[in-house]
Formats: structure tokens, C-alpha cells, sequence
């Protein structure tokens, strides 16, 4: 099995593959105690075969219940994750997306900013959109590092291209904040980032936005 983990500006976001053949689903018996949920679901990923995207920090700090018994791997999972507050979702493409919930707010002090990912066409992918609010998080992250951009009210819509390795390969301002310089400073903050490596049906541009706001 191989554990890729991408780590910047304290964000992390796993993509975890295994390359064993999935077994039989209806007759699969699991065997896997309670434990930390990264580990856990490493462990779910080596008996099933199935792919597993998620943000890392979504695992930190979280335990998985047992899972023990002969069962379908859904039906696992949703014992795995249960007291966690987080939901899997299963894709044709043989992979599980693990959320968090509909929002995607992250508070920052002395602000709040949220970012609200949008890939550009219809019938996105859920590792498509999981992969979206990874980037979200990390370009929010670098937000808060930064005294100027964190430093006001306001709202910014960009397009993100990233490359093969990850690497934000373009950004475009769609939307502008109202200052042309603050603009600038964001296109050259998120341009020097570098994310996970993207799913292979990744629709590009990302459209995302961001709403600063200070807090009062």
C-alpha cells in the first residue's frame, strides 16, 4: 500500500491508495478495533481494495468504532465512522470520499473566512469536490499567515488551475475584492502554493471564493 500525505502551511490532505484486489463484498469479514481513524481507515482501504480521499485533518484527533464481523464494505465503513460526525461516499470509480458535512467555514483569528468551491461543469465527481475543499483549506491556511490579506472585509472569486504534481499552475481573478493591490498580493499568495496531487478527472478551472471577514 502507498500513503501519499502532502503537508503545507499546516494543512494535510491524504490520499491514501492500495493496489490489493478487492474480495468477494458479500462474503468479506472485517476485523478491525477501535483505533485512530487515519490508521482505521488505512486498514479499510488494505481489506477492500477501494480507494480512500479525504482532507488528514479531518482524521486528527478522531477515533474509529470496531468494525467486526462478515459484511458488506458500506455497511463497515458506516460502523467505522460512527460518533465521528463524518459521512463516506462511495464512487463508481472504486474510490470513498470521506466529508466533514455541507460547510465549509473555517474560522480564523481575528476572522472568518469561508471558501465555497465550485468546479466548473455539472455532474462533477465527489473526489473532484473533496479535492476542491483540500485546496480551500490550504489556501485559507495561507490566508491566515498573512497580516494583509486577513486583514480586512471582503470578497474574492478566482479560477485555479494546478498541474500533475500539484503545483497552482494559474490563477485568474473573476471577481475582484475592490482593491487591485490586495488582489495582486492573493494571486501571488495562492500562486506560490503547491496542493495534493489531483484526481485524474479533475475539471479545471477550480472556481473558488473567498469571504474574509473580520471578527467583532
Amino acid at each position: 500500500m502507498n500513503k501519499i500525505v502532502s503537508i503545507f502551511g499546516g494543512v494535510a490532505a491524504a490520499l491514501i491508495a492500495c493496489s490489493a484486489v478487492a474480495e468477494n463484498a458479500a462474503g468479506q469479514t472485517f476485523v478491525i478495533p477501535a483505533q485512530p481513524l487515519d490508521q482505521a481507515l488505512a486498514a479499510f482501504s488494505v481489506s477492500t481494495g477501494l480507494q480512500m480521499l479525504y482532507d488528514s485533518s479531518l482524521a486528527a484527533g478522531r477515533r474509529s468504532s470496531p468494525v467486526s464481523g462478515a459484511m458488506q464494505p458500506r455497511e463497515a465503513l458506516v460502523l467505522m465512522l460512527a460518533g465521528t460526525g463524518l459521512t463516506a461516499r462511495f464512487t463508481s470509480a472504486g474510490a470513498v470520499v470521506i466529508y466533514a458535512g455541507s460547510t465549509s467555514a473555517v474560522t480564523l483569528n481575528p476572522i472568518t473566512a469561508t471558501a465555497a468551491p465550485v468546479v466548473g461543469r455539472a455532474g462533477v465527481s465527489p473526489e473532484a469536490r473533496a479535492y476542491a475543499e483540500a485546496v480551500q483549506r490550504q489556501t485559507v491556511e495561507a490566508l491566515r499567515q498573512d497580516a494583509g490579506l486577513s486583514g480586512g472585509d471582503y470578497a474574492l472569486s478566482v479560477r485555479l488551475w494546478v498541474s500533475d504534481q500539484g503545483a497552482a499552475r494559474r490563477v485568474e481573478v473573476l471577481r475582484g475584492s475592490g482593491d487591485a493591490g490586495r488582489d495582486a498580493d492573493f494571486m501571488a499568495l495562492a500562486s506560490g502554493l503547491r496542493f495534493p496531487v489531483p484526481p485524474p478527472d479533475l475539471p479545471q478551472p477550480m472556481r473558488i471564493e473567498f469571504r474574509v471577514r473580520r471578527r467583532h
